[in-house]
């Protein structure tokens, strides 16, 4: 093989790989259109952009949907929920902020979708 052919296959793999993380994000600012009691339909209008994924999971009878985002922070992407029961938004934010907050059953549901969704 020549080298030229090495060079542009090897340009090529890189734009691939580059795409390939470059998956839609959100950034900070589009957070504080973000209200509790929302539908999970309003909250993606209203972030302009749909979830990488939705999940849900139940803990002592307690169903919980959640929607994944990467957000933008300004220096890398980081992984972003949003928390539903009841068809409405009760919680967003970054996984140890999920872990921090009171509600148990709902820390124990993002536990259960995580490990459904290795790297988030």
């Amino acid at each position: 093989m020549s080298a030229r052919f090495l060079h542009r296959a090897l340009a090529a793999a890189l734009v691939a790989t580059v795409a390939a993380c470059a998956a839609p994000q959100i950034y900070h600012g589009q957070l504080s259109a973000l209200d509790k009691g929302l539908s999970p339909a309003e909250a993606v209008a209203r972030l302009k952009l749909p979830p990488t994924w939705t999940d849900t999971a139940t803990v002592e009878g307690r169903t919980f949907t959640f929607q994944r985002y990467a957000l933008n922070n300004g220096i890398q992407t980081d992984l972003y929920l949003l928390a539903y029961e009841k068809e409405r938004l009760v919680f967003w934010g970054y996984v140890a902020e999920f872990r921090r907050q009171a509600d148990r059953d709902l820390s124990a549901a993002v536990g259960q979708v995580l490990a459904r969704h290795p790297g988030g």
